[in-house]
């Protein structure tokens, strides 16, 4: 009789039911992709049209102040909304891929003709402001539709999975990477123009500057017009990816009584658990990004650093965040280190870097201030690792859509808010300070700190088991009452 290796069974054994309990690296890869239709348009907004605007149109940055926080406001309260829509009208039998294409489309597409209509403005025509923020409307609710419906998308694929902290670090250092990338391809492509139309790098007369200046002008279209099939084909490898939902399936969503907007909210601010958990994003996202728009500012009135030197401060800060997501996302496919650990450890990390940069603000001394960007940084990439998991974890089937479209309204709202108070409360500190710049910034780092303290509290008071439990049971009264 011939022998049976029992050892070599259960390790083919095992090798399956670990392949079971993974999403395959072709998987992670075909999630990961989409993220390409983010990264551009951020990486045209954040990093290259602003300084445009700015700069070669000499629109004043309180204009596109507000166009930027129109559509975090408008995607922010629309993530519920569009939420709900996707986890009750399926398309083709799918809930989330047909959402994910519409929302990668509608704000790629909102910005083809936002070059030629900021143009107008600038020329004079104060009407298109108008324009202008329906544009950036339209983008924030493209914008939250495909990101609810990616971010759901993630959430069912990873469900149960032993690696979901390493596929969001993947997916979500992904997203970085391409606005990192996209932003140097524009700049080098920009920088080709400008020496084949006569104004090469060495050159800084004001005849090279005029030529820059027209290039940068005519290029933008172009830049904008590709963002679509950027989109498109970052879109396409999700095909397949999604199951399609059973005839049961179907059936029970078309047997589930509609909810209207104003219920879908009630049901999610009714739910302690998941109160606690919007208000620890909002407080959290507050805290971390109430330094965006000033760091800079920071060192050249502070410091007396030079534009090129405070222009390093996102990098640094940027790399240090993809070393921490990096580091954190191994460890954590490695150790079943506890989500709500990992997003408290990231929020007294961060909050120690603020507390360094307020330490900085008034000590002058500028190794501290580099060691605070640094600890920020590495800060905000556990925490990023840690809040994406329970995002993703305070989902319940049926529901994924409307609860990630809730936790993206706290971001984006908070976001939003926290740049437009970050400036705000600089204007304010230095009126009531005399000018007094260390102090005021002293001021909003430590503030910024204190919030990170709020969240931790705040986070502490979230239990994932509770939340299924509470929300469960919300269903049911629904279903019950229907």
């Amino acid at each position: 009789m011939p022998r049976v290796n029992v050892n070599t069974t259960k390790s083919k054994q095992s090798q399956v039911s670990t392949a079971k309990d993974t999403v395959s690296v072709l998987s992670i890869l075909r999630l990961m992709l989409p993220k390409l239709g983010v990264g551009f348009p951020f990486a045209m907004l954040l990093s290259v049209y602003n300084r445009v605007m700015i700069d070669e149109l000499a629109i004043v940055p309180i204009v596109i102040g507000i166009m930027y926080l129109l559509y975090n406001i408008v995607g922010g309260f629309g993530q519920v909304t569009v939420g709900r829509i996707s986890d009750r009208r399926p398309i083709f039998g799918l809930r989330r891929s047909p959402y994910l294409l519409i929302g990668l489309l509608l704000s790629s597409l909102a910005l083809v003709p936002l070059h030629s209509v900021t143009m107008s403005f600038a020329a004079g025509n104060s009407i298109m402001l108008f324009a202008m923020l329906a544009i950036m409307a339209v983008f924030g609710v493209g914008f939250a539709l495909c990101g609810d419906a990616h971010n759901s998308l993630i959430a069912e694929i990873t469900a149960g999975k032993k690696n979901r902290s390493s596929v969001i670090a993947t997916v979500w250092l992904f997203q970085i990477l391409s606005s990192i990338a996209s932003a140097i391809i524009i700049s080098i492509i920009l920088q080709v123009a400008d020496t084949n139309a006569g104004a090469p790098k060495a050159c800084v007369t004001e005849a090279c500057n005029l030529i820059r200046r027209t290039v940068a002008l005519n290029m933008m279209p172009t830049f904008f017009g590709i963002g679509p099939i950027i989109a498109l084909l970052g879109w396409l490898p999700v095909l397949g990816l999604e199951p399609r939902l059973t005839i049961g399936q179907l059936h029970f969503i078309e047997q589930r009584p509609e909810l209207n907007l104003k219920q879908a909210y009630t049901r999610i601010f009714t739910n302690r658990q998941a109160l606690a958990f919007f208000f620890f994003i909002f407080a959290s996202i507050f805290a971390l990004f109430m330094q965006d728009d000033i760091l800079e500012p920071f060192g050249g009135k502070v410091f007396g650093l030079s534009v090129s030197a405070t222009s390093q401060f996102q990098p640094i800060m940027g790399g240090v965040t993809l070393v921490g997501m990096m580091i954190m996302g191994l460890v954590a496919s490695r150790w079943p280190i506890p989500k709500r650990l990992i997003t408290v450890v990231g929020s007294v990390i961060a909050g120690v870097g603020l507390l360094l940069l307020g330490i900085a603000a008034m000590t002058i001394i500028q190794p501290v201030l580099y060691l605070a960007i640094a600890t920020l940084g590495l800060g905000m990439g556990v925490f990023n690792i840690g809040a994406l998991s329970m995002m993703m974890d305070m989902t319940i089937p049926g529901e994924t859509g409307s609860l990630m479209g809730a936790w993206g309204m706290a971001q984006a709202v908070s976001t939003g808010l926290a740049n437009f108070m970050g400036t705000g409360i600089l204007q304010v500190g230095l009126a009531l300070t005399g000018g007094n710049a260390s102090v005021t910034y002293a001021m909003i780092f430590f503030a910024s700190a204190g919030f990170c303290m709020v969240a931790i509290t705040l986070v502490r008071r979230v239990n994932i088991e509770k939340f299924h439990k509470l929300t469960r049971e919300q269903m049911g009264m629904v279903l019950e009452a229907a």
